[in-house]
């Protein structure tokens, strides 16, 4: 037991480790700002615009993961490879690549939603309104910067820096939100326009802190090619996950209305920290696995990286002991959802666990197949049970559809791991 503890404790003082830490407190330095955003919009729009602004950054989200299609993945792998080979021509290729990709997906997706909105308004946002479609459509289209620049600087095991481009996103955006609120002209249209004053300061952030010589590069017609083969299956992955895992919120809006969303909503926000922390870990976890290509040093991190899960399962209990004080508080408006947060967080835990196995099939193994194949399954089972739970029992429904399809994503992507380390001994 004593070995066991000192192990443990030696693996908080690792490089691993401290970058975990500031990843891990710059992403919720940002779920912070984002939350104290939530806080105030929900404070100073009645529940039913709130719903429909909730639906409305839910389709945000949605067509942010969209525009990715796994790209940001590939970046990671060949960006890592090429830094540890010395080979900076190929790294900057790489990034602009990734940049004309995302930019030129964006541009399509959100043209759509212009094209589409009052059909997109009725059917995924719980109002006749077209003009939330088209702000959900323009604040999709400004937030690149944070979803894209970001992951490049974590390529590069620049945690800080990028750290330091998502967050001032989320300042900026609550400062101009604080604005709005002190002049009173907080409104449905204006809490979403903040979004701009975001993108305006996390463009000037990364300009300083990436130089942006990558922009000067001309890549080549394989680094496109090579960039979207490895990206294939991610993206099929991210395009459907993208979907499958912001359903909650959108068949709430459109099956149980505005009130009941609103209702879901706030513990989806605070239940937020899972995904933070669980992203959080896989980002310190992938450049490191992308540019090990050893069997046996990936096992012994793996087994490391699994002791590392211990704290953070140990955080989400406490965050949902805590839960009900925390909202009487925070939220005293909304303290009828706390059941519906403490199911929603517990529902997480097999997601947090599916974090070292899931970076390991993509970066080490290099079997993306198995992370894209198992997104059909995943779209069908959470669009089903969604359908037959909502219904039933309303906000709680999302909360047992995550609950069995995070627990199937963990046996699987675990049995493939311990497979491919551990299988072929016997």
């Amino acid at each position: 037991m004593n070995k066991f503890f000192k192990k443990a404790f030696l693996l908080t003082k690792s490089a691993t480790a401290r970058d975990t830490y500031v990843l891990f407190l710059g992403n919720l330095g940002s779920a912070f700002l984002g939350f104290l955003f939530t806080f105030f919009v929900a404070r100073a729009l009645n529940r039913e615009d709130f719903g429909i602004f909730s639906a409305a950054m839910n389709l945000v989200v949605i067509i942010s993961s969209l525009s990715d299609v796994g790209i940001t993945t590939g970046l990671v792998n060949f960006i890592s490879e090429s830094d540890s080979e010395g080979n900076e021509k190929k790294s900057l290729e790489y990034q602009k690549a990734g940049l004309t990709i995302r930019v030129g997906i964006i541009l399509i997706l959100t043209t759509l939603i212009i094209i589409f909105s009052p059909y997109i308004s009725k059917l995924m946002l719980a109002t006749t309104d077209p003009f939330v479609a088209i702000w959900a459509a323009i604040v999709s289209l400004v937030s690149f910067v944070p979803m894209y620049f970001p992951y490049i600087l974590q390529a590069k095991k620049q945690f800080l820096k990028s750290v330091i481009v998502d967050n001032t996103y989320y300042l900026f955006r609550l400062i101009g939100l604080l604005g709005l609120i002190y002049f009173g002209a907080m409104t449905l249209y204006t809490s979403l326009s903040t979004a701009i004053v975001g993108f305006v300061f996390s463009l000037i952030a990364s300009i300083s802190l990436l130089k942006f010589k990558f922009l000067f590069s001309r890549p080549e017609k394989n680094i496109y090619t090579s960039l979207i083969k490895f990206s294939g299956w991610i993206g099929v992955n991210r395009i459907i996950s993208s979907i499958s895992g912001r359903l909650d919120i959108q068949m709430l809006a459109s099956m149980a209305g505005a009130t009941t969303t609103a209702l879901y909503s706030i513990p989806a926000r605070l239940s937020s920290i899972v995904i933070i922390l669980t992203s959080s870990f896989s980002a310190v976890l992938a450049p490191r696995f992308a540019s090990m290509g050893d069997k046996e040093r990936e096992k012994k991190y793996l087994i490391k990286s699994c002791f590392a899960l211990l704290p953070i399962i140990l955080i989400i209990l406490v965050w949902v002991i805590m839960a009900k004080p925390f909202m009487q508080v925070i939220f005293p408006n909304y303290i009828d959802s706390v059941p519906v947060f403490q199911a929603l967080t517990l529902s997480m835990i097999p997601f947090i666990l599916t974090a070292p196995s899931v970076v390991v099939i993509i970066y080490a193994m290099k079997k993306n197949v198995y992370i894209g194949a198992y997104s059909f399954f995943q779209i069908v089972a959470i669009f089903i049970l969604n359908w037959i739970f909502i219904p039933k029992f309303g906000p709680f429904g999302p909360t047992l559809t995550f609950g069995i399809t995070n627990t199937i994503l963990a046996i699987y992507t675990w049995v493939i791991v311990i497979k491919h380390y551990w299988g072929q001994e016997k």
